[in-house]
């Protein structure tokens, strides 16, 4: 039996109740109760309830507890019997008479007497010997104490009867007689408990009010409002364009009446708790609020059982913690803190509990709150939780005392914030060693550039070691040693991470794409460039800075070798059209020519390549690659300089160049090519230098040799994901040196399925000598040996 669209996630529950139902219009009668917290859907599951029993035949006797009839005799009984005439014997009952409005006095408090007990049984027998009865109560917590007394009497009246009887109860409430109640509980046939809603039944209530979400918005709701219906419909209902943080204020006048219920001081409790978190003992809350903590310890269980409350005393639901926290005022906030700060200083809480505390407050105008603050920071960075120290000092800045910190809170700013650490540390000691390094983060860059080179097998263990470990690594990566470099790289960027030093962060992923890019692993090389940029911007830099350029660098490389012009074009848009004179321009105009040149603007690719050229030329110094696109004499001192310094990359590439540019006469170029390639790890570039060994030993009518450099060749680009130069390549393997004929082919495609020479003979209609002529050119074209390796071949040619 399905739920009412209301009443989301409920169906076993209504289940449950169906099955009672059925099993009271039967004769066997049931008592249920049914509860929950607040917000759990308790009364929409009641009103489920009705609805069902009507569509049954039952007659529905439905009521509610009043919390402002709870000291009525008999109140409750007077709503359920409202429209019921429980017969004469009423009037021997003067407190029953007069709560169902048969007599003119008031009904007298007192306790329940069994003929009292016994009018009010045989009334709901008789109904039920018409037809059945379904008694729904709601609140039941909140009934008056001889009403409750009543209702816990039932289960063994009505055990042989076509009775149900329903009773829902909020946990945790207030309650006119708690052991008549549980009384109740305790009698009950059974118990549903209302629990927080599964992840697709929260789907199901949001997409009810805002239509089809992905898992990370449903997610993302469920946990700010912890599974709870009433809680997500009001999230839903306050929803306009993020969820995280989001206030409910529709949700405060339900939760202050509940809470004035259970005690006074119940709502300053709450808001004590909602602004200060779960490691503000109870005692200590009972403190900042007023009270004996004997007295809190009740409702703190109270609001635990109402499931507002977590075990550790922490508010359950981010969406009812951030609704109560914007109730209060910005000063009523502040005093909180503020004492709390006190207090747990007094009591000899961490200095971090304290800190953010204080970081929430107006300056206290202490020392003590400066130490605190101090000390706080300190334990931050040894812990490497970077932006709590920064939040910290920051905050020490508005206390006496924090006139020596500036340089302390620049250092820490280093590392996530680069304007503000160079504005502080610039103002405390403007020969401070780190400022250059920021400088260059924001543009400003010194004469001079850096050459000091580290240890590539010594891990850094200060940021001011991190430039040079990486410019060592990448004399390892120049070697061709590619997967050292990679290994190297990946390590740094862990320990990067760790000192959560964001310049060193993006560092680490700029030389890291450039040794995926190496390896052949453009994807990878993609999304490392990204994220350096993304880093980079987060930490303040400036798009004009050599650390910008350098990861603009890499992502363009990485898109042009995928084949991507269009992309590795665009990249370009954020640096200026004239690159300024900074030590990142060289290799950001080398990378912008040869897109350029790629994206058929060779004029001007070429001018960026002369301007990278000239710019070096100027700091009397060089570097490989950026020759590479211009061809002729380039190529020759592209050679020179590779050999020279050791660039296995650059140098194989120069003589795979040459060796294009003399065809037959560049194989051993070719060759020397593989060769420096072979134990290197460069995917990409062993599939281009085996390409063009393969086509020069076409052309040299080196057959097999040929089509064995090519088939390493278009393994190797499918392996780096290159689609276009895969076909190439297979083009290639398709041509042969003279390609095969459409006879040759049908040949050879029949010898391919298994066919012996004299059935192709026979199907072709032609000669058997025909066919073994045929087949000797299909085995030279295809560089093959014979019959059995005709069909991997026949794939490969496409």
């Amino acid at each position: 039996m399905g739920a009412r669209a209301g009443l989301v996630g409920r169906d076993r529950e209504t289940t449950r109740l169906a099955e009672a139902l059925t099993a009271a219009s039967g004769g066997d009668g049931h008592l249920v109760v049914a509860t929950g917290g607040l917000g759990a859907g308790k009364t929409a599951l009641l009103t489920t309830a009705r609805e069902l029993a009507a569509r049954h035949g039952f007659t529905v006797l439905a009521a509610r507890g009043s919390y402002l009839e709870r000291d009525l005799p008999f109140g409750l009984v007077s709503r359920l019997f409202v429209c019921v005439q429980p017969g004469d014997d009423v009037q021997h009952q003067p407190r029953i008479a007069a709560a169902l409005g048969q007599s003119d006095s008031l009904a007298e408090p007192g306790p329940v007497t069994l003929p009292e007990l016994h009018v009010l049984h045989r009334a709901l027998a008789r109904m039920a010997a018409e037809r059945p009865v379904a008694l729904v109560v709601d609140d039941a917590q909140w009934a008056d104490q001889p009403s409750l007394q009543w209702l816990s009497t039932l289960p063994h009246r009505i055990e042989h009867l076509p009775i149900f009887a329903l009773a829902g109860i909020g946990a945790g409430e207030v309650c006119a007689g708690p052991q008549t109640l549980e009384e109740l509980l305790a009698a009950s046939t059974s118990e549903i408990r209302l629990d927080e809603l599964s992840f697709a039944d929260s789907r199901a209530l949001v997409e009810n009010e805002l239509g089809p979400q992905d898992d990370d918005f449903i997610a993302l709701c469920r946990a700010e409002a912890g599974g709870n219906p009433l809680l997500l419909l009001n999230l839903m209902r306050a929803y306009t364009d993020h969820v995280v943080g989001l206030t409910a204020p529709a949700l405060l006048p339900t939760v202050n009446v509940r809470l004035r219920r259970l005690a006074p001081h119940a709502p300053d409790a709450l808001h004590a708790l909602a602004v200060l978190g779960g490691e503000v003992t109870l005692p200590r809350v009972a403190e900042l609020i007023g009270i004996e903590p004997c007295e809190l310890a009740g409702t703190i269980a109270a609001l635990h059982r109402m499931g507002l409350l977590s075990a550790d005393g922490s508010l359950v639901h981010p969406l009812v913690r951030n609704t109560l926290r914007e109730e209060l005022t910005i000063t009523e906030r502040q005093d909180l803190h503020a004492a709390a700060a006190r207090l747990l200083t007094e009591t000899g809480a961490s200095a971090e509990a304290v800190a953010e505390h204080l970081v929430e407050t107006r300056p206290q105008g202490e020392e003590w709150a400066t130490e605190v603050l101090v000390s706080a920071a300190q334990r931050s960075r040894t812990r490497n939780r970077v932006l709590d120290a920064v939040r910290y000092l920051r905050r020490a800045m508005d206390e006496p005392g924090s006139a020596g910190l500036l340089a302390e809170l620049g250092e820490v700013e280093s590392y996530v914030d680069v304007p503000a650490a160079v504005d502080h540390l610039g103002e405390a000691d403007p020969a401070h060693p780190a400022l250059p390094g920021l400088l260059a983060l924001l543009g400003e860059e010194p004469q001079v550039e850096p050459d000091v080179i580290g240890d590539p097998d010594v891990l850094p263990s200060t940021p001011s070691e991190f430039e040079p470990y990486l410019r060592a690594v990448g004399f390892v990566r120049m070697r061709g040693e590619l997967t050292a470099a990679y290994a190297r790289v990946d390590r740094a960027l862990t320990v990067a991470r760790r000192w959560q030093h964001r310049p060193c962060v993006a560092a680490a992923l700029t030389a890291r794409s450039a040794c995926l890019r190496d390896l052949g692993r453009l994807v990878g090389a993609e999304s490392d460039a990204r994220e350096a940029l993304a880093v980079l911007e987060s930490c303040g830099a400036v798009r004009v800075s050599t650390p910008v350029f350098a990861a603009l660098t890499e992502l363009s490389l990485a898109l042009l070798e995928m084949g991507d012009v269009e992309m590795a074009s665009a990249v370009f848009e954020v640096a200026p059209g004239e690159v300024p004179d900074l030590f990142g321009a060289p290799a950001l105009l080398a990378a912008r020519g040869r897109v350029r040149i790629a994206a058929e603007r060779r004029k001007d690719g070429v001018r960026d390549l002369l301007d990278c050229g000239e710019r070096l030329h100027v700091r009397s110094y060089d570097s490989t690659s950026w020759r590479l696109p211009l061809g002729g004499d380039h190529l020759l001192a592209e050679e020179r300089l590779a050999r020279s310094i050791g660039a296995v990359l650059p140098l194989a590439a120069s003589l795979r160049a040459q060796g294009v540019l003399l065809g037959v006469e560049g194989i051993g170029l070719l060759q020397e090519s593989v060769d420096l390639l072979a134990s290197s790890g460069a995917l990409l570039e062993r599939a281009r230098s085996h390409f063009a060994l393969g086509r020069a030993l076409h052309l040299a009518g080196r057959v097999k040799p040929a089509r064995a450099e090519l088939r390493v060749a278009v393994d190797l680009a499918d392996d780096c994901g290159v689609e276009e130069l895969a076909e190439e390549i297979r083009q290639e393997l398709a041509a042969g040196p003279a390609g095969l004929t459409e006879s040759e082919r049908r040949v050879a495609a029949l010898a391919a399925e298994g066919k012996m020479n004299r059935e192709i003979a026979a199907v072709l209609f032609v000669q058997l000598r025909t066919v073994e002529i045929h087949l000797t050119k299909v085995y030279r074209k295809l560089g093959i040996d014979g019959r059995d390796q005709l069909a991997p071949a026949l794939r490969l040619a496409g």
